[in-house]
């Protein structure tokens, strides 16, 4: 193998692999950017992809597909990344706009595949004296020199000039992406710079090269640096998406900037209060604020929708002397709050009677030192609903243990269900976090779901216990209804994958077992010959063999129409076969029916695994095949019995 070879080879595989990369972002996820990235990838592997062309070319015609594929690249590029760069801070590029930045690099484009006839992109000869392809001419074109060159140039350093531009408006935790964007420009823009400026040799193109190099990069960018779950997300959206209401003012307390919460305080849009004065845009609640600004302190005010708010003001000077100064008015609606202190205040009774009556178990625990000086988390208080939820008096609950009440809330789960919560609990603890899990607690062998929400407040943890037993049940209705076939009661295609694939996901490489395909026979002439009524009466039956026949821990479903399939556990081959024998008697038996005795044998086909196979879809696919060598032997022959009816997957 020549070197040329050799080298194309390596170019290949390298354009394959940008190619894959693209594929795997397009179909993989929905972050910002991941398409222009993925359109990006295209082009380089197309780029790479005329590299190799040009190194295997023998002729001139396969030459000039190499240099449109080199062109392709070099035109689509800048104008590719800076969709991407301007998508990935968020920024929304128009119709329009793209397809005026589109208008230069699809004349490149076309100039470069038919540069023969008018020599624009570059001046012949085509070759040296040696009869070399010259991959870069001994002089450029007009069109190359005085649009495409500059334009390309232009286009990717603005590109990267306003991602780095941007990152001082990003928080600094998220400038890390955009720096490694930039910087993953670097190694592919300066070699096709010192490619354009004449260095290296003009007989091969180089610049696929660094491309291969870097391919590796930008893998571990993606995949790696997890360069997508860095999206910045600028000051101003986070300024904008702010509940509270903020107003800035200048040092002449004119408004120059607000959010959308303080749109809806005022009841004015931005554009009708920039520049307005404060005492003007807020009229008579002015005076408060202005007291808040005067005492630096916090302060309450009334503001135009009734609202009463608390503002304080935070004073933002530039490191320049001669600067202005900037404040920040930031609101605080306390209307609820305080309504709910009155209220509170009012009557601690009214409120424990709440507490007491409430439909909602309450629990409260606290840190509570023992003689020894250890420190235990135990109940403080209980209300009636609590101790009615845990099959207890709630007076028998004050002092337990923690461990106590997570135990008796679990009573009605297995023990590794039950450890696991109990594990989450400690943790949430531990760590002062909110923890929200549903348990089953089990009360004279009746089974009850609640749901647990443990919070800390303060030094204590407030847990609550609300009873979900009938959104469980309606739960299990929904899941029943979308994973079994309403008229035979075997699982629906949905169900027995899900069914299946979880099985044998759980299959060690010892374990084995079969895939039964089932289909039956003349069902079809039955149905049109007897009414849907018959056909119906005869799935219904023949599922019912088909369970019987099985083992109740096996899998059965129906795809749909007059097919079955079960997925039969722990058997080795001999057992399977006995199974499958058994079945096919069962169903070669004629089916009574409103005074009828009808025959619908089925054709069985039968997979193993891991014999025949282990992922789910491709022993279907060998069990169907086998099935179907079974239905044509059975066409062939006047008298077929069980043994016939069967068929192994080869």
């Amino acid at each position: 193998m020549s070197l040329d070879h050799l080298l194309s080879v390596v170019l290949i595989v390298t354009a394959a692999g940008y190619l894959l990369l693209a594929a795997r972002l397009a179909g993989a996820s929905k972050s910002v950017g991941v398409v222009p990235m993925a359109v990006l990838f295209t082009v380089f592997g197309i780029w790479v992809a005329g590299g190799a062309v040009e190194l295997l070319a023998n002729s001139f015609a396969m030459f000039s597909v190499g240099r449109t594929g080199h062109f392709i690249g070099t035109a689509l590029t800048p104008i590719v990344a800076l969709i991407f760069f301007r998508e990935y801070q968020q920024s929304r590029t128009r119709s329009s706009t793209l397809l005026l930045l589109s208008i230069i690099p699809l004349i490149s484009i076309g100039l470069a595949a038919t540069n023969v006839i008018h020599e624009f992109m570059w001046y012949l000869p085509r070759a040296n004296e040696a009869g070399e392809f010259l991959t870069r001419p001994k002089q450029w074109g007009p069109w190359f020199l005085f649009a495409h060159l500059p334009y390309s140039y232009l286009l990717i350093g603005f590109a990267i000039f306003g991602l780095i531009k941007r990152s001082s408006a990003v928080p600094p935790a998220q400038r890390r992406g955009m720096y490694l964007l930039a910087a993953a420009c670097v190694v592919p823009l300066s070699s096709t710079l010192a490619y354009d400026l004449g260095f290296g040799p003009n007989t091969v193109s180089y610049v696929p090269f660094f491309f291969t190099a870097c391919l590796p990069a930008y893998a571990w960018l993606i995949y790696g640096a997890k360069l997508f779950d860095l999206a910045p997300l600028s000051y101003e959206a986070i300024f904008q998406n702010i509940v509270d209401p903020v107003i800035v003012v200048d040092d002449h307390y004119r408004v120059i900037g607000l959010n959308r919460g303080a749109e809806r305080m005022i009841g004015r849009s931005e554009s009708q209060a920039l520049r307005q004065p404060l005492d003007v845009l807020l009229d008579d609640h002015a005076a408060s604020i202005f007291m808040a600004i005067q005492s630096n302190g916090p302060q309450n005010t009334i503001v135009a929708n009734g609202r009463k708010m608390l503002v304080q003001v935070s004073e933002m000077r530039s490191s320049r002397q001669a600067a202005s100064v900037v404040r920040l008015l930031m609101f605080r609606d306390i209307t609820d709050m305080q309504k709910t202190q009155v209220e509170a205040n009012t009557s601690d009774n009214y409120l424990n009677t709440i507490i007491n009556h409430s439909g909602n178990g309450i629990v409260r625990l606290r840190w509570i030192a023992d003689e020894q000086g250890d420190r235990q988390l135990r109940v403080i208080f209980a209300n009636a609903a609590a101790g009615r939820y845990l099959g207890v008096d709630s007076k028998s609950l004050f002092d337990k243990q923690a461990a106590s009440v997570i135990k008796q809330a679990t009573a009605g789960m297995d023990a590794h269900a039950a450890s696991d919560v109990a594990q989450r609990f400690r943790a949430a603890v531990a760590a002062q976090n909110s923890l929200d899990v549903d348990v089953m607690q089990s009360e004279q062998g009746e089974g009850r779901w609640l749901r647990m929400i443990c919070e800390p407040v303060g030094k204590d943890i407030a847990m609550t216990l609300v009873e979900t037993t009938d959104r469980k049940a309606k739960e299990l209705q929904m899941e029943t209804i979308a994973t079994v076939d309403p008229l035979t009661g075997v699982l629906n295609r949905r169900g027995f994958d899900a069914g299946a694939e979880q099985r044998l996901a759980n299959c060690t490489d010892q374990d084995s077992g079969a895939l039964l395909f089932i289909d039956l026979n003349g069902f079809k002439q039955i149905n049109d010959q007897f009414g849907h009524e018959v056909g119906d009466e005869i799935l219904v039956k023949a599922a019912q063999r088909l369970s019987q026949a099985l083992r109740d821990d096996d899998i059965v479903g129906r795809p749909g129409g007059d097919e079955f399939v079960a997925l039969v556990s722990d058997v080795n081959e001999i057992i399977a076969e006995r199974l499958a024998m058994r079945l096919s008697e069962s169903l070669c038996r004629p089916y009574n029916i409103g005074g009828q005795s009808l025959l619908c044998p089925a054709s069985i086909g039968l997979a193993l695994y891991p014999a025949n196979g282990r992922p789910l879809s491709e022993l279907l696919r060998q069990a169907d095949q086998a099935m179907y060598r079974a239905k044509e032997r059975a066409h062939s022959l006047d008298d077929t019995g069980a043994r016939e009816l069967l068929e192994k997957a080869s």
